[in-house]
């Protein structure tokens, strides 16, 4: 009893430990404050998006002060921690199927669609319509109470000086057409439409170019003014002609490259005329004949310039900033969004540029259609389970009120001011209030040089004929899809017919099966869960004490030794006597549960549950946002005969079981050498053992450096020698190796088990096979060899494992490309999870996985008794 009392006064210590070392809250709400939890861009609130929320929460309080019906906001913010809210939204997932979602998020427009298609956005047209309304009925009695906080106009204010506009309803006539069209989702099943969006801000592209390159290639007017390109045609010809080469016939300068900037076989397609989704919704249409035109297009300009591998080659060396292959004149002419004529204001001061719409078909233009672009940016959203859905409303209203862009741009312009810099600002989605900041921050200027002020006219003028992605369930996928066909086809893997009717059909199947969804039993309640799993528990508890204190027939021991080898004496025979396992085992195995127990809860409630829901899971058709629906093996059928990816994947992961013996080999080439009494050792080992505990993301960072083919380490070192070297990580052929090497470079942390190994081995084995004659090779083949065995076996089977979970370096280095090279089988179960909310499918996969993985583990085991020496073998 003592024990139990000793182990609860330190539990309770550790606990108010614990609790005094908590986080607290460094602000304390008002008394009634409302919190609204906000998560943006870039991390919390700061900046000029925090003036802005202080404004909001000041007329707060002033109308809390007049109605105290009204509550008093404070905002807080978090940060999402990913590297693409749309291609990593793990912990929004998390937090929206918790129950525990931000109340506004800031998130990409184009995935809007596809994450309202599964719930989990809020429709805001209700608001919308509720908010006209009280604005009409309060224009026709300004005596009441204005319908919310900034309503009318008030004089500036003097701390702030910022003009205090009226904050006016949010009204769709407001806004460009394709900003607000792109947060309007209509269910093709249904015909059933809503906006899940306000538009936060936007961005389109255009053609940028260097003037003194088109004019030093002759591409000039009859002003001697340079010409760009207006046409398809003419942009190949200057492309080619603008391209230069250095003496080893590697790309110095280029013309042009179709998909460096932000252009994408997107707007390729929609100028000549294409379409990649039918107007009901129903069917994608990527390889409709203008799209097959535009990627042959895109194609045949690659094949001209070298080929996408040496173009790629080129773009590998791209940095930003003052060495932006553009600003140094590397680049005569891209297609880029607006966001880069900040950087470009600031280091390409002396970089003459000009601006136009992106060239166009001849025939299109032929046909009278003006020149277009392509726009994207953010919205504001309500997820569907946000806890203060009335509070995000009253924030969203403002954020995209004047006042709001008011107090932002200005904070901004200072920002810049004080650093030295020109401001430019972006554009933004309504109207009045883009034409507001154009006049006031770029025509008004006069610190902003006249060339900039025309190409952001230029930007702004085409956001009227601007297009946008198609709005739908599977929009990631489809992006997606229109990458890999535009590798496929670029790289010469599919004709551009053959790639974009392949990945049609891919994206065709998951639109299907978001509209039509499988047959099944929906899963409603998951309360059987948790007594199924709560029987299990309790099953195994009864069965390991029935076996633990089980009666037993102790057989008579032959000597006073014999019994566990430690045991003597009267103890000894009292316990043979017993009939059981007896009292001190009994004891034994109770004070061992009690220290694991912190560790079989921790199983318990984080990792056994989780393991039998996957299992579950593995057969239903599931999002995490809606009820699963049990589809039996379906998932797995699918995954044998279906994913077209999967067998890529599975592939890719097993060539990397390459670099296992190759590590193997190092890390006991490392340890042999470390492992001599030599002055200053520790200092070696520690040198080689470092890199391996190097975070993989900065490792992954320096070794694209390294790989970089024309001024990386690795090539500039095999140019010392006259080899060529090859495109590394943007060559299929060679981006799996280039992964493989790298990894050799943490062999540093086999190496301590190795030499741990070595050090176990006693000098006399060396000196008796000397004796006999033995030379070095031969005591390291018959002596040291054999007695390594246990460590070759252990790194074998852990790095095996490791090998099947590869993933970070591939998430963060090629992104899986290219042309899926290094698409591993983890990165595609992460893609399909998170990605492609395909969470069942996920799970199939990831049991698939472990299943693999078990029977390569248990294959070992079984044929590590044939050459696996232990000591006391």
């Amino acid at each position: 009893m003592s024990g139990w009392l000793k182990g609860g006064f330190w539990g309770a210590i550790l606990l108010t430990a614990l609790w005094l070392l908590a986080p607290q809250r460094t602000i304390k709400l008002e008394d009634g404050a409302v919190e609204i939890r906000y998560v943006g861009r870039g991390g919390p609130i700061q900046g000029a998006m925090e003036d802005a929320v202080r404004e909001f929460e000041r007329l707060s309080r002033e109308r809390h002060a007049i109605d105290p019906a009204y509550p008093i906001y404070r905002v807080i913010s978090g940060q999402d921690g990913t590297q693409s809210q749309t291609e990593d939204p793990t912990r929004f997932i998390v937090s929206l199927a918790g129950g525990m979602p931000p109340d506004v998020i800031d998130f990409d427009r184009f995935a809007i669609s596809e994450w309202a298609s599964r719930g989990a956005f809020t429709p805001l047209d209700d608001r919308v319509q509720r908010d006209a309304e009280a604005w009409a009925a309060w224009q026709h009695d300004t005596n009441a109470l204005p319908p919310w906080p900034g309503a009318t106009e008030e004089a500036p204010r003097a701390e702030g000086g910022q003009t205090q506009a009226a904050i006016t309803p949010i009204l769709q006539e407001n806004f460009y057409p394709g900003t607000w069209n792109e947060a309007v989702y209509r269910n093709p099943a249904t015909d059933v439409s809503g906006l899940y969006g306000i538009p936060s801000d936007t961005d389109n592209r255009v053609l940028l170019y260097n003037k003194d390159i088109l004019i030093r290639n002759g591409y000039t007017n009859a002003l001697g003014q340079a010409q760009p390109p207006r046409t398809w045609e003419e942009l190949e010809e200057m492309a080619l002609k603008m391209t230069e080469r250095d003496d080893k016939g590697r790309i110095k300068t280029i013309g042009f490259i179709p998909n460096y900037g932000n252009s994408w076989l997107y707007m390729y397609g929609w100028q000549a005329g294409g379409e990649f989704l039918s107007k009901d919704g129903r069917r994608i249409t990527l390889n409709d004949p203008p799209i097959v035109e535009a990627l042959s297009f895109m194609t045949d300009i690659y094949k001209k310039l070298g080929g996408a591998n040496d173009v790629y080659a080129f773009q590998s060396t791209f940095q930003g900033g003052d060495l932006d292959p553009f600003v140094l004149g590397k680049v005569a002419m891209k297609i880029d969004g607006v966001w880069v004529m900040s950087s470009l204001a600031f280091y390409g001061r002396d970089l003459n540029i000009g601006a136009a719409a992106a060239p166009m078909p001849k025939r299109e233009l032929d046909k009278g259609r003006e020149p277009i672009s392509w726009l994207a940016g953010w919205a504001y959203a309500i997820p569907s389970t946000a806890r203060e859905k009335e509070g995000a409303w009253e924030l969203i209203r403002f954020l995209t009120s004047q006042r709001a862009m008011e107090i932002m741009r200005a904070a901004e312009n200072f920002t810049a001011m004080s650093q030295g810099r020109p401001y430019l600002p972006r554009q933004y989605p309504q109207r009045a209030q883009n034409e507001w900041v154009f006049k006031k921050y770029v025509e008004d200027n006069p610190a902003l040089e006249p060339k900039f002020k025309e190409a952001m006219r230029v930007y702004n003028d085409l956001l009227d004929n601007s297009r946008f992605r198609p709005v739908t369930p599977v929009g990631q996928k489809l992006w997606n899809c229109q990458i890999w066909a535009m590798e496929d086809a670029i790289f010469g893997k599919k004709t551009p017919q053959d790639a974009l009717d392949y990945y049609t059909g891919i994206a065709q199947r998951d639109l299907d099966a978001v509209l039509d969804p499988p047959a099944g039993v929906t899963i409603t309640s998951w309360t059987w869960f948790f007594w199924l799993y709560g029987g299990l528990i309790a099953l195994i508890v009864f069965l390991v004490y029935r076996h633990e204190t089980r009666s037993v027939t102790a057989p008579k021991p032959k000597s006073r030794f014999s019994l566990a080898g430690i045991f003597t004496g009267e103890k000894a025979d009292a316990i043979a006597m017993s009939g059981s396992k007896g009292s001190y085992f009994r004891s034994q195995w109770r004070d061992g549960i009690l220290c694991a127990l912190p560790w079989i809860l921790g199983f318990i409630v984080f990792t056994g549950g989780p393991l039998l829901f996957s299992i579950v899971i593995s057969f239903c058709q599931f999002d995490v946002l809606n009820p699963a629906v049990f589809t039996g093996l379906k998932n797995y059928a699918f995954m044998m005969h279906g994913d077209e990816l999967f067998w890529k994947s599975l592939y890719n992961t097993l060539f990397m079981v390459i670099g296992i013996p190759l590590g193997m080999g190092v890390g006991l080439g490392l340890a042999l050498l470390l492992n001599v009494k030599v002055r200053g050792i520790a200092v070696w080992r520690t040198l080689f053992y470092l890199p391996s505990i190097v975070p993989a993301v900065a490792s992954s960072i320096l070794w694209i450096w390294i790989f970089n083919p024309q001024s990386g380490m690795i090539n500039a070192m095999l140019g010392a020698i006259g080899i060529a070297g090859p495109n590394w990580l943007q060559d299929e052929n060679t981006s799996k190796w280039a992964l493989i090497l790298m990894g050799l470079w943490g062999a540093g942390g086999g190496m301590i088990i190795w030499l741990a190994g070595l050090k176990g081995i006693s000098e006399s084995y060396y000196e008796a096979a000397a004796l006999d004659g033995a030379n070095t090779w031969q005591q390291f083949k018959y002596v040291t060899i054999p007695m390594m065995t246990p460590y070759i076996f252990f790194n074998l089977v852990m790095g095996l494992i490791g090998t099947f979970q590869i993933f970070t370096q591939a998430f963060i280095m090629t992104q899986g490309g290219p042309v899926n090279s290094t698409l591993f089988f983890a990165y595609h179960l992460f893609n399909n999870a998170f990605r492609y909310l395909q969470m069942g499918y996920a799970a199939a996969m990831a049991w698939f996985l472990f299943l693999i993985v078990v029977l390569l583990t248990a294959f070992q085991m079984k044929t590590s008794k044939r050459w696996v020496h232990y000591e006391e073998d």
